[in-house]
């Protein structure tokens, strides 16, 4: 069983931010030609995913498409 990590309005969101996480990674990936190692580093240590944790703001909610947009013009 996994641990509840994430929360909103009650409710295990757990899976859901990871389904979202891996989803965006595997973006950055692509756009950025980098291991997915590589990416999951860049994505972890950048505010955008800082954001995602707070999920009172529902980013978790946003597409994945969305999410990276997100890291993408935060990183330029």
């Amino acid at each position: 069983m996994m641990e509840t990590i994430y929360t909103f309005n009650g409710r295990d969101i757990t899976m859901n931010i990871c389904v979202q996480i891996r989803a965006v990674v595997k973006i950055i990936q692509k756009e950025l030609n980098l291991p997915f190692e590589e990416a999951t580093g860049l994505f972890y240590n950048s505010q955008t995913y800082k954001t995602l944790q707070n999920t009172e703001n529902a980013l978790w909610a946003e597409s994945p498409e969305y999410i990276a947009d997100q890291y993408f013009a935060e990183s330029k």
